[in-house]
Parts: C-alpha cells; structure tokens; sequence
C-alpha cells in the first residue's frame, strides 16, 4: 500500500471509522499524482510570481487562508497545533536552544511562525515570502516590531541577498511548492550555507516512498505542489552539508474530519553535536 501499512479496522474506537476513510483518502491523492506525474504527464509548473496573488490569496491573508480559503478556523487551528506539537517535542528531547536566537522563516504567510518562535525567544526573524499580497499583510502586522523584518521576493535569491547567519530557518508547508528541481536544490544549499554550525532546518512536508509527485493541480493544468520523498531529501540535505535529519510523522490528519495539509516535520543538522 502506497505511504505504508494500514491498521486495522479494529484499532480505530466506535463511530470513529472515518480515520480509515481519511487514511484512504491521502493514499488516493498520492495515486492520482502518480498517475498526472509518471504516466499522464499532465500540468505545468505555476507562475510563481504571480499565482499566489492572482489565484490563492482572493480573499485576503490569514493562518486559515495559508491552508485554502475555504478552510475552517477550527480544523486550520487543528493543522497548526498538530505540527507545533511535534517542534516543541523535537526543541525539547534535543536540549536545542531557542533563547536569543536568529530565526529565518521562509513563506511567512499570514505570519504564524513568526509569532511561533517569537515566543520561543528569538530576537530576531528574517521573513520571506513571494506573495505582494502576504508581504503587505505582515509588513503592517509586524510594523512596531523592531525584532521582525519581512522581504518580498524569490527565496533562494533573497537568502543570499539577506546575507545573515541564523540558528533556525523554518520552511514549514513551502518546499513543496518549489516545483523545479534545481530551484529547491539551490534554496536548500543557500540556506545550510547561511545556518550556524549549531543550526537546524525545519521542515514540513510528506517524506513517502515515492519521489517527484505533482499532487496539486489547479483548474488551468498548473502545478503548485511536488512532493519529494524521505530518501530524496536525506540525499540532498547531505550533499548540501547537513549532517542528519529526524522525521516526525503527524497522523493527526486521521482524527479530524476535514482535509488537511501534508504536515510531517523533518529537522535537519548541521552538527548534532
């Protein structure tokens, strides 16, 4: 079976089957990528200048907004808390320090983040994202914060332009939206080249078995989202200096009955120490 072994109808309580249902469902998604990408070579790669602001962000920026404008409060607030979860126990079974920290965020969108690790201490955060419209939300958000810095632009571009050295950089619900291969190769480096020697790579995502799945297409045949799987990005994080990574699979997307992002967090090393 496609992304692993499903447990048993058994294991699920009363009246509580619809985990199955969305376990099922998430292996379908998969599939039909499989099909668009290996065999029907269907879609394009997304204009990713514009698309975001033309397409997704209709009607405005917030974390509900981040996820598809239809989303609920309650189940986008569901998504967050599940993937905040499993930081805070990788932050804390790791002893890494989040006190007085650099922290650079990348698609900062409606901001979350940000607030995220503010919290946690940092005193200051980079964010980066390639929506005008995300950009002027968390320009006017963050306008008082002397801590909090917010650039427009191309990411990769933008690493080496911003040209400082960070404890954390956090890309979490964004790589996947890197279509082409070379460009997220080139922000992984950027970014390792501009992480302390003590620093970390959070990221969230899928990491399956199966690697280049275009699993999101828009109504105009534009692809806005590829999934690589674990082993892809364990060779490419070495090849770009990493030391290790730790995955962290969020089944929290069976206990809700809504849809949400692919939310499994990996945290790569420059020097685990």
């Amino acid at each position: 079976m496609i992304g692993g072994f499903i447990p048993p109808i058994k294991c699920y309580p009363k009246g509580e089957k619809f985990m199955l249902q969305q376990y099922i469902w998430k292996r379908k998604k998969i599939l039909r990528g499989l099909v668009n990408t290996k065999f029907r070579k269907y879609g394009v790669p997304y204009d990713t200048k514009s698309w975001w602001d033309s397409d997704f962000y209709v009607s405005g920026v917030s974390d509900r907004q981040t996820i598809s404008p239809k989303k609920s409060e309650i189940s986008s607030l569901y998504h967050y808390c599940s993937v905040e979860q499993l930081i805070l126990r990788a932050i804390f079974n790791n002893n890494i320090v989040t006190d007085n920290i650099r922290v650079l965020d990348i698609g900062s969108g409606s901001g979350h983040w940000i607030d995220f690790w503010q919290k946690l201490g940092a005193f200051s955060i980079d964010g980066i994202d390639i929506s005008q419209s995300s950009v002027d939300y968390l320009t006017s958000k963050y306008s008082s914060n002397k801590a909090i810095e917010i650039h427009h632009g191309h990411a990769a571009n933008l690493i080496r332009t911003i040209n400082r050295s960070y404890s954390v950089v956090n890309a979490i619900g964004v790589m996947f939206h890197i279509i082409d291969d070379q460009d997220w190769s080139d922000t992984i480096l950027a970014i390792s080249d501009q992480l302390d020697s003590q620093g970390i790579f959070v990221i969230g995502g899928h990491f399956g078995l199966l690697d280049n799945i275009d699993v999101q297409i828009d109504q105009n045949g534009h692809i806005n989202k590829r999934l690589r799987s674990k082993r892809h990005w364990e060779r490419k994080l070495r090849e770009c200096g990493f030391s290790t990574s730790q995955l962290y699979r969020n089944n929290a997307y069976l206990s809700i009955r809504d849809t949400l992002p692919e939310n499994s967090i990996l945290i790569a090393y420059k020097d685990m120490g």
